[in-house]
């Protein structure tokens, strides 16, 4: 058994007593012998709290357009409002718990991000990663919740791609499982959603158009960390408290598997 990253997006968070069930899966991954990690996006959360404050944002290509107010938002929204109510979720139910950001012990080192050559201002990407402080933490017994907001090597704070950030860290640490619980219940192919897909498909099923729109980025990110140490990438909706302990079990697995 090693490490289990769980990359959870905003949207799903928001869903009534995810939370709980979150940290109710993972004490399941806990007592079957895994070390989870826990990374997480929330975009709906930032989006309310632009929306309060009267700041309007725009999107690029998908990615938040982050000007030096809107990033201070972004901090204070993941790194000090979600992440927190993660943890304290966790210790709610007794699950030891800390929470830290990619600034926190120099976990990620971002550069600006541009896109087709646009500045989006402090949106980043990561260019190194520092996991001691991660794996630190799984050596005393604590479950790692990491917000992706990172700082640059310039000392500037940058808003990051929580995906990414999920997708770094797995491969930086070689975790035998990367698991992205998204909105969707899977990847679908012909309608329905395909149990398994090996990286040696994906090109294929893009260039067939049975892969479109932002399920592309998403397996070829998958392929891309299975090739460098991944063990395995899950993409799956959120089916309850024995969502993360069935799809690590070989049959119970709802969602898509990506992998060798």
């Amino acid at each position: 058994m090693g490490i289990a990253l769980i990359k959870i997006g905003g949207s799903t968070i928001d869903a009534p007593g995810l939370l709980r069930e979150l940290a109710e899966g993972t004490a399941g991954l806990v007592s079957s012998g895994h070390l989870p990690i826990i990374v997480h996006g929330g975009g709906k959360d930032i989006a309310r709290e632009l929306d309060r404050l009267n700041k309007e944002f725009s999107f690029v290509e998908g990615m938040r357009v982050t000007d030096a107010e809107s990033v201070k938002v972004v901090q204070m929204v993941l790194s000090g409002d979600v992440n927190k109510r993660i943890v304290n979720e966790m210790l709610a139910l007794r699950i030891p718990a800390v929470g830290m950001s990619g600034v926190d012990g120099g976990l990620f080192t971002a550069e600006k991000m541009l896109v087709n050559g646009q500045d989006i201002g402090f949106v980043g990407e990561i260019r190194q990663v520092n996991y001691k402080y991660v794996g630190f933490a799984l050596k005393v017994g604590y479950i790692p919740v990491v917000s992706p907001v990172s700082r640059g090597a310039d000392g500037a704070i940058y808003n990051v791609n929580a995906d990414l950030a999920a997708s770094e860290l797995a491969k930086a640490m070689e975790a035998e499982d990367l698991i992205f619980v998204s909105d969707v219940p899977g990847v679908k192919i012909g309608g329905s959603v395909r149990s398994v897909i090996k990286i040696s498909e994906i090109e294929g099923l893009i260039a067939s158009g049975e892969v479109t729109g932002g399920m592309i980025p998403k397996l070829r990110g998958a392929a891309e960390a299975v090739e460098q140490g991944v063990g395995r990438v899950h993409i799956c909706g959120w089916n309850g408290a024995d969502t993360l302990t069935n799809e690590l079990t070989d049959g119970k697995s709802a969602g898509t598997v990506i992998q060798k």
